[in-house]
């Protein structure tokens, strides 16, 4: 798509140029003939043209196969092949997403550093710590050039008990004073 349109405006900026310029538009007819007494070789300059043509389409096809989105495209199949992902990513999930199981994905990436007690992360582990929410985790993700995470790091936030809830039975012997 994006070749038809360079060549469309090279072609009329071509047409544009010649109606200005008598002379160039009398050179048009002459790359096109078969008759040349100057070239001894007896090929034609319209094939020439054609040959650079076929040339120049396989070299911007293998550019665009090596150096398009789809060399930075890893084996994951939802991998979206970013340019410019960032190196990680810090997420704060709070006990209920943990629980609606929607951090399944990253709870199978393995640990960074090889397993859970390497002491040289323990430093960024008692940080993580700190920032997660009660009963949550915040998770540290290590993301690959694509933008795919390979590793995480994370720390469990402060668990809090869960409030109880005053029985009316309670509340009667006390006085019925409800004190929350």
């Amino acid at each position: 798509f994006l070749l038809s349109s360079y060549f469309s405006y090279l072609f009329h900026s071509f047409s544009l140029l010649s109606s200005h310029f008598p002379s160039l538009s009398s050179l048009i007819p002459l790359i096109f003939s078969d008759q040349n007494e100057e070239d001894p070789s007896g090929i034609p300059p319209a094939s020439v043209f054609f040959a650079f043509a076929i040339f120049f389409a396989a070299s911007i096809a293998f550019l665009d196969l090596c150096c398009g989105p789809r060399s930075r495209k890893c084996q994951n199949p939802k991998c979206k092949g970013l340019k410019k992902a960032m190196e990680f990513d810090l997420q704060l999930q709070t006990e209920e997403c943990v629980k609606s199981g929607a951090t399944k994905e990253i709870d199978r990436l393995p640990w960074k550093g090889g397993s859970e007690s390497n002491p040289d992360y323990e430093c960024l582990r008692a940080e993580l710590r700190r920032m997660a929410p009660p009963n949550g985790r915040a998770v540290l993700l290590f993301r690959s050039r694509c933008g795919c995470p390979v590793a995480k790091l994370q720390g469990w936030g402060p668990k809090r008990g869960r409030r109880h809830k005053k029985s009316q039975a309670n509340l009667a012997l006390k006085g019925g004073v409800d004190n929350r």
